[in-house]
């Protein structure tokens, strides 16, 4: 066992990881503005192509598709200040096997999936539900009953014990790295061991 994969890591202070934040945060109001810029421009074309939807009502619906856009965004990010720094540990792991009919045109097909369910508890007993649809990577990397960290910002977790893994989850993109590495491959940030 490698003594020095055991704790959280204090890594996580590394300028590296603010850049990596605001990084995340221009894009996505990036992406939110070209989305909303294609729904202002394709709704009057699409009305004027089509004949359904007349001149200016097509220009409202593509302003009121871009706004929505722009509101999720502006959501996101307010979700991203409110968020904190906790710790927890995983209370919970289970797979179930599920069935769905989805429509394909004229025809109801039935598909078969599994479900990856991973459930975490805050200290302050609050529990977050995790769900992975026929992907078990980040599933089968926390163990039932292993402390965990969430910095704030990110979505995965930070293991306290990472001496067993041969494999690390880098927090900011969510890519798995070899132990050796330093560094995350994807994204560069330094990995929190």
């Amino acid at each position: 066992m490698n003594e020095d994969l055991m704790g959280f890591s204090q890594k996580i202070n590394d300028p590296s990881y603010e850049r990596y934040r605001k990084a995340s945060k221009k894009w996505s109001y990036i992406f939110s503005l070209i989305l909303a810029t294609i729904a202002i421009i394709a709704f009057p074309i699409y009305g004027s192509i089509s004949g359904d939807i007349d001149f200016p009502h097509s220009l409202f619906y593509g302003l009121g598709v871009g706004g929505i856009f722009v509101l999720i965004a502006l959501l996101q990010d307010l979700k991203r200040r409110k968020d904190a720094t906790w710790e927890g540990k995983v209370i919970e792991k289970n797979v179930y096997n599920k069935t769905q009919v989805k429509r394909y045109g004229n025809r109801n097909k039935t598909v078969h999936y599994k479900l990856y369910v991973l459930k975490v508890m805050r200290e302050n007993g609050k529990v977050y539900t995790h769900k992975f649809v026929d992907n078990s990577v980040v599933f089968d990397y926390y163990n039932v009953g292993e402390r965990l960290k969430h910095h704030k910002g990110f979505i995965m977790y930070e293991k306290y014990d990472k001496s067993k893994d041969s494999k690390i989850l880098c927090i900011a993109c969510g890519t798995f790295n070899d132990i050796k590495e330093q560094n995350c491959n994807r994204c560069k940030v330094p990995l929190l061991k």
